[in-house]
């Protein structure tokens, strides 16, 4: 016999932890108490107003999450933003064709504020409300104390509800997931060629996918801890790779001095790993890499004599390469150490001095956000797309308000607000649903309206119980429910504003379809595929990167061109090329997550993005050793070197080419031309020099390998 559920273990089952009930009754409560104090004892309406739209823009419209001083601290950065809005709005009022331009500013700059990290993000939509509510007529300049008293009351009672009224819970922290990847990676990396971990490493660093993270927790504002948060990421991708090959290589050393010396840095770096994760979860000291770098500048001088006895004809025998490999570990270990200092707020390491991916650490905080909103303002930034998708889709909600003459003009935008969405797929998917929640609202609550009429008591008993449901409903079931039962709650809330017929209704659900259909249609003019359009542009875009990235390394370490360099003390304005179209990629596929793409399953992203990471990472490190080499005392060495390079990059390009029509990749055997013809010379003549060669080779050996199987992710079915 089937269980029988109760009305608490149906709602648990359906809202685990009961985080949606607890939000709706908490925004209820700051709601309720806003209006009824502002419209029946202080008995002003215009107060009332907006101390219950400015509980609703931030507990409803916004995503506010973290810790709860955090939350506190969200709510305290945008109200003075808030005030601004509402002042703006409300001079704008005056005339349709200063509302509209302004609606078009405010829609973009709000919205593209988002690039500043997810706890701006959270509160975007709530923010352009606070424009879009006085933006209508009456021109009433004088009324605009009583709206900034008013909103000033709203957010602050959300505020004090979110921490009073049973307070909601703290996602797991990034910094905590960090913490488990690198024990993880400690864990594999002194366990080498042991193949037990790896699984567990894997699976750790493919948590901290930005398309696998809450939005709340993602790593993406321009500030120095999320940049150092990112960076040790990205260090820690590049090191399992590194890790892997290793794997492969170690078991043919035997008991050798190469073995036992890769092994000595391979436990430093362990070591070294262990401590950064103390000092992520707050139980140790932040770590000092200077022994660590040390030991890997030892490494590196002692390869020549390692390298003796093997270097006898004139070829490169697989195994050198473990020495290129090791050294790389060491690096991407020394990186993650002063990420972790700065994420955790420690001094930079007086110890060593900071990688050359660590750009960032002594750069103003001014210009780590000029960097970031410079690197997104471009058609082919998502951010960017989205903000003027928005901005466009509200101005014509608001011209469409005026030449239409309708009553609350104001409901018009805030359908086209709630409803649209980062494509038109994802849109249409909401639109119908919300269409057909709207009328049965609008049905409900104009039989609401015709019995109850103008009896201001009963619809102040009504008020807290539709919030409850509809803000809990919302969540759960979707724009269907978050449509009726807001339709109801407006009209129970402006019919003790004013006197109301059931005619309110019928307004209500005009409003809605015409803010939705232009939505709609601006979502289908305006990139209408959103992340699943643009993620094959921007793949293509980092893999042509990397393709040039790669040729200028190497020539730079054959010796036959010169490193450009900024001059000391001063900073590059333009972000680096390479690294800024891979964090376009990075953001683009975590949009591509999250919205319903139809061919989603069809395509492993996350590896073209690993290949184009490690290319860009690799090629910082290489420069990095080598940072003025001579000319190869062999010609023909350098030639081969170069030749080879061209021949990756060009396959770089050739799949770049065959992404953007979903073409199948082009039949190539680059590993297999690379096996055939080697770099040849008496490299023991020259065992330094022999250096530069084996790490590039054997760079451009491990992105062709790389290069191979992400071209059998991108395009598998």
């Amino acid at each position: 016999m089937a269980a029988v559920l109760t009305p608490r273990g149906w709602l648990t089952r359906h809202d685990p932890g009961l985080v949606a009930l607890r939000k709706a009754l908490r925004v209820t409560v700051a709601a309720c108490v806003g209006f009824f104090v502002c419209q029946y004892v202080v008995g002003l309406s215009t107060l009332a107003t907006y101390a219950v739209f400015g509980t609703i823009a931030f507990g409803v419209l916004s995503e506010v999450s973290g810790p709860p001083a955090q939350r506190t601290r969200t709510y305290l950065g945008a109200w003075p933003v808030a005030l601004v809005l509402v002042a703006i709005g409300t001079a704008t009022a005056r005339s349709t064709p200063a509302a509209v331009v302004g609606m078009l500013v405010v829609g973009f700059a709000v919205a593209y504020a988002g690039v500043g990290g997810p706890r701006i993000a959270g509160v975007a939509n709530g923010l352009q409300l606070f424009y879009v509510l006085p933006c209508f007529p009456p021109y009433d300049p004088a009324s605009l104390p009583e709206r900034l008293i008013g909103l000033t009351i709203g957010i602050g009672l959300v505020a004090a509800a979110d921490r009073l009224l049973w307070p909601a819970g703290a996602p797991e922290p990034f910094r905590t997931r960090l913490a488990d990847a690198v024990d993880a990676l400690a864990h594999y990396v002194t366990g080498l060629p042991a193949e037990g971990p790896r699984e567990a490493a894997e699976a750790a660093v493919q948590s901290l996918r930005a398309s696998g993270l809450p939005p709340a927790i993602r790593p993406t504002g321009p500030g120095r801890r999320d940049r150092a948060f990112t960076h040790a990421t990205g260090e820690l991708r590049t090191m399992l790779v590194r890790a892997r090959l290793l794997a492969g290589m170690l078991p043919d050393l035997g008991d050798s001095a190469p073995r036992v010396a890769a092994d000595a840095v391979l436990a430093a770096v362990g070591d070294t790993l262990a401590r950064c994760s103390a000092a992520l979860r707050g139980t140790g000291q932040a770590p000092e890499c200077g022994p660590l770098v040390a030991g890997v500048a030892d490494y590196l001088e002692g390869r020549v004599e390692r390298l003796a006895g093997r270097l006898t004809g004139d070829e490169l025998p697989p195994v050198v390469r473990v020495g290129g490999l090791t050294a790389a570990v060491g690096d991407a270990a020394i990186g993650i150490v002063f990420a972790v200092r700065a994420a955790t707020g420690a001094p930079t390491d007086p110890t060593a001095e900071p990688p050359v991916s660590a750009w960032y650490l002594d750069m103003p905080t001014a210009l780590l956000w000029w960097r970031r909103l410079a690197a997104h303002f471009t058609p082919r930034s998502v951010y960017f797309q989205n903000a003027v998708r928005l901005a466009l889709g509200l101005a014509a909600a608001r011209l469409a308000a005026d030449l239409l003459d309708l009553s609350h003009g104001f409901w018009v935008l805030l359908a086209t607000l709630s409803l649209m969405r980062t494509s038109a797929v994802a849109s249409e998917l909401a639109l119908i649903p919300a269409f057909l929640g709207t009328l049965a609202g609008a049905l409900v609550a104009a039989g609401v309206l015709s019995v109850i009429g103008d009896d201001t008591v009963v619809y102040a008993v009504v008020l807290p119980i539709a919030m409850v449901v509809t803000f809990a409903a919302g969540p759960l079931f979707g724009p269907a429910a978050a449509q009726f039962g807001f339709t109801i709650v407006v009209s129970v809330l402006f019919a003790q504003l004013a006197p109301t017929t059931w005619k309110l209704a019928e307004v209500r659900l005009a409003d809605v379809v015409i803010g939705g259909v232009i939505g709609a249609l601006i979502g289908a003019a305006v990139w209408p595929r959103g992340g699943a359009g643009e993620v094959r542009r921007s793949a293509a875009l980092c893999l042509r990167s990397a393709a040039d990235d790669l040729v200028a390394t190497v020539r730079g370490l054959t010796g036959t061109a010169a490193r450009e360099q900024a001059p000391p003390g001063q900073y590059r304005l333009r972000p680096d090329p390479a690294r800024r179209v891979a964090v376009l990629f990075d953001i683009t596929y975590a949009q591509y997550r999250s919205e319903p793409a139809h061919n989603q399953a069809r395509h492993d992203w996350q590896e073209v993005l690993a290949v184009v990471q490690r290319a860009g990472s690799d090629a910082e490190v290489l420069r990095d050793r080598y940072p003025a080499p001579e000319p190869l005392p062999w010609p023909a060495v350098s030639r081969r070197l170069i030749a080879a390079a061209e021949d990756v990059a060009r396959a770089f390009r050739e799949a770049a080419a065959s992404l953007p029509e979903a073409a199948a990749p082009p039949d190539r055997h680059l590993v297999e031309r690379l096996d055939a013809d080697p770099p040849r010379a008496p490299f023991g003549d020259h065992p330094h020099a022999a250096l530069r060669v084996i790490d590039a080779w054997g760079w451009m050996h491990g992105l062709a390998l790389d290069l191979a199987r992400a071209e059998r992710a991108a395009h598998s079915q």
